[in-house]
């Protein structure tokens, strides 16, 4: 008599718990007739769904992990190339911390996949400085909020190509 389920019958039942075709019943009915014990096979699919349940948490955990340093990363380039844009001008090595800075970010952020986002966040960062000195020049006063214009001018491009390069680069 069989007291542990295969590897390879252990990954068939996650798969079917992933896809929603597992019937507890059935599963029981079919390790019965393999020659597993009632009660020890009963024990093995609780088990089995117990590891499911847990991969399913840890997915989730990590899903939302990569999330948040998405969220981060891209504030964090925001900040640091408006900033720079706006109060050192078109300072060379100023751009080039700038872009430095974004790579960095856009690594950090997609960890997963980080070509797209090192491009394009890379991008934005090269353009923030001319679209904010296109934008503001030859004027003394703006609103705070006028500066949603050249970030827009510039991130726009730069997460277009970021999507793109995801959905044609495949993940790690």
């Amino acid at each position: 008599m069989q007291t542990d389920l295969s590897y390879t019958k252990t990954e068939e039942l996650k798969k079917k718990l992933r896809a929603g075709t597992y019937d507890g019943n059935q599963e029981l009915i079919e390790l019965i007739r393999l020659g597993y014990d009632p009660i020890l096979a009963k024990e093995m699919l609780s088990k089995v769904i117990k590891m499911h349940k847990d991969d399913l948490y840890e997915e989730t955990k990590e899903a939302k992990e990569t999330e948040e340093r998405e969220k981060i990363a891209f504030s964090a380039v925001i900040m640091i190339t408006t900033f720079l844009s706006m109060f050192a001008g078109d300072s060379s090595i100023i751009i080039l911390i700038s872009i430095i800075v974004a790579c960095f970010c856009g690594y950090y952020g997609n960890q997963d996949n980080p070509i797209p986002g090192m491009v394009g966040y890379t991008l934005a960062a090269m353009i923030m400085p001319f679209a904010c000195g296109f934008y503001f020049e030859g004027r003394s006063t703006f609103l705070n909020l006028e500066i949603l214009i050249p970030l827009f001018f510039s991130f726009g491009p730069g997460l277009l190509v970021k999507y793109i390069l995801s959905r044609i680069l495949p993940s790690d």
